[in-house]
């Protein structure tokens, strides 16, 4: 019962202290990250950079794995009839280009990565001050982002961080208190 009663306490301190933020409620709105990303003139000018880029290691990739096909096929087909020594060497060969590969293969991606990411960086940046300065003007407290579960800006109006450890401070006294 005294946990109940703590606890409705707590709720109706809460309720309180939102009833305090605006008489109206906090403006809240949300973007889509992915679509601003796609959509917008910096986005696509930066996908373009990083798609030229993709398609140079995907060129380079094409030519390493059509080197590795031919060897898997003079391999199968002459695997029979070629000496154990002439056979151990060209699987040795295969086996280093194939290893080449898969190596040249994760160097791409880790630097598609990296790059995505350099252009990313500033982007992002960019992006969070015209959300701010966009909210700020048209009286947005809360923007949201569809893509990704966070808050990308919040006034300080709507934070309640320091009530609620007062509250919850003020409910661990009591409790405390009623515990002795």
């Amino acid at each position: 019962m005294k946990r109940i009663i703590g606890a409705v306490f707590a709720v109706c301190s809460i309720f309180v202290l939102f009833g305090t933020v605006s008489a109206e409620g906090p403006k809240i709105a949300y973007i889509d990250s992915q679509k601003i990303l796609y959509e917008s003139q910096a986005g696509k000018e930066a996908y373009k950079q990083l798609n030229a880029m993709k398609d140079q290691k995907s060129s380079d990739l094409e030519k390493k794995q059509d080197r590795l096909k031919t060897m898997s096929e003079q391999l199968q087909a002459k695997s029979a009839t070629m000496s154990t020594s002439a056979r151990e060497e060209l699987e040795s060969k295969y086996d280093k280009e194939l290893k080449d590969y898969n190596r040249a293969v994760k160097e791409a991606q880790d630097s598609l990565r990296q790059k995505e990411m350099e252009f990313l960086k500033p982007f992002s940046k960019e992006l969070d001050e015209v959300i701010k300065a966009y909210s700020e003007k048209n009286g947005i407290d809360m923007v949201l982002d569809k893509q990704n579960p966070a808050i990308v800006y919040a006034t300080q109006k709507i934070d309640i961080t320091s009530q609620i450890i007062s509250v919850f401070d003020k409910h661990n006294q009591e409790k405390k208190a009623k515990a002795k």
